[in-house]
């Protein structure tokens, strides 16, 4: 939604929606005490509400299926005996007559049964809400972008080498955290089709002014987006550095997805000595996990089918990953 008003057009639609199913519920009371709704007829309405509502998939509540569940627990023996031919009725009645003791019993033991389930079934669905409210409250919040030895400096010792490595590539290269754009430049000036995300507001202002195609959003957030084999390269600073397992794991696999076959992948990032001393960055400390070894990398990359190269800097503050898949000819 977008303009002015869009507020407003929401309120405007929940009232509307309300009116009409408040219509609703007054002309069900109403065919009820009037015999023009019967329950034979109600129920198969709410079977088939159950087979084609959202409720009936993955996309509904819970809570709206055990409510449809508990409105049908109880089974009525005492079947409608309204006929449109002559003396069906009193046929339909003395057959109901004769055979309502049986089906009684049956149906009691079946509302028994249903009703036992239905309980169970709550019990269930509160345990699940419990559970739901504790993973929630427990819910680690996205691990921040850190600045890594060196972001932002075109010369500074790992560059060269990633824009050796980015430079013959047949396709987009997507670099997060790109902060204001300084790598996007540098490749797009190569002839390299090259963009940039990054989560932290404002970093990508100045190189949006210079006409770089920035987006200011998370890399998993993005890369969500983008299609299967979208991107011929990736370079990642500072964004794997204190993610936590899971998330860093949700990151491989959609590398290992949006990556071409003849993909390329450079990870600049903290070492884990230099992460623990007071020149790490704040949000060392504000992260839920640290940085991998450079020997880790190797170990979760070689198996999705990467030749792994690792290089450490000079100051041994930071290290480099430079993967490739594909011909076995690619540099290293």
């Amino acid at each position: 939604m977008s303009g002015d008003g869009s507020v407003d057009e929401v309120e405007d639609h929940r009232a509307y929606l309300a009116q009409v199913m408040a219509e609703i519920d007054q002309e069900v009371r109403r065919r009820r005490s009037s015999g023009d709704l019967p329950a034979r007829v109600e129920r198969q309405l709410d079977e088939l509400f159950l087979e084609h509502s959202p409720v009936a998939g993955r996309g509904g509540a819970l809570e709206d299926a055990l409510a449809l569940v508990d409105s049908s627990a109880f089974i009525d023996p005492v079947v409608p005996v309204a006929s449109n031919r002559s003396g069906g009725a009193v046929v339909k009645k003395g057959l109901r007559s004769l055979n309502l003791w049986y089906v009684g019993f049956v149906t009691h033991q079946v509302s028994q049964f249903a009703a036992a389930t239905s309980r169970a079934l709550h019990l269930v669905e509160d345990r699940l809400g419990e559970l739901a409210r504790e993973l929630d409250a427990q819910k680690v919040p996205p691990a921040p972008v850190v600045d890594v030895p060196g972001d932002g400096d075109p010369t500074a010792w790992w560059v060269a080498g990633a824009l050796d490595a980015l430079g013959s590539v047949p396709g987009r290269v997507l670099h997060a955290a790109a902060s204001d754009g300084w790598l996007v430049r540098h490749l797009v000036a190569g002839g390299v089709d090259a963009y940039g995300v990054d989560p932290r507001v404002g970093r990508i202002d100045a190189g949006e002014r210079e006409g770089l195609d920035l987006r200011e959003e998370g890399a998993v957030d993005h890369l969500l987006a983008v299609e299967p084999a979208g991107l011929a390269g990736i370079v990642l600073s500072g964004v794997v550095d204190g993610m936590a397992h899971g998330e860093r794991r949700q990151l491989l696999e959609l590398l290992g997805d949006r990556l071409t076959p003849e993909g390329v992948l450079v990870i600049h990032a903290w070492s884990p000595s230099a992460w623990g001393s007071d020149a790490a960055p704040a949000e060392a400390d504000l992260s839920p996990g640290r940085p991998l070894r450079p020997s880790t990398w190797s170990h979760f990359l070689e198996p999705m089918g990467y030749r792994v190269g690792v290089e450490e800097g000079p100051s041994g503050a930071d290290y480099v990953v430079t993967a490739f898949r594909g011909r076995a000819d690619r540099p290293r």
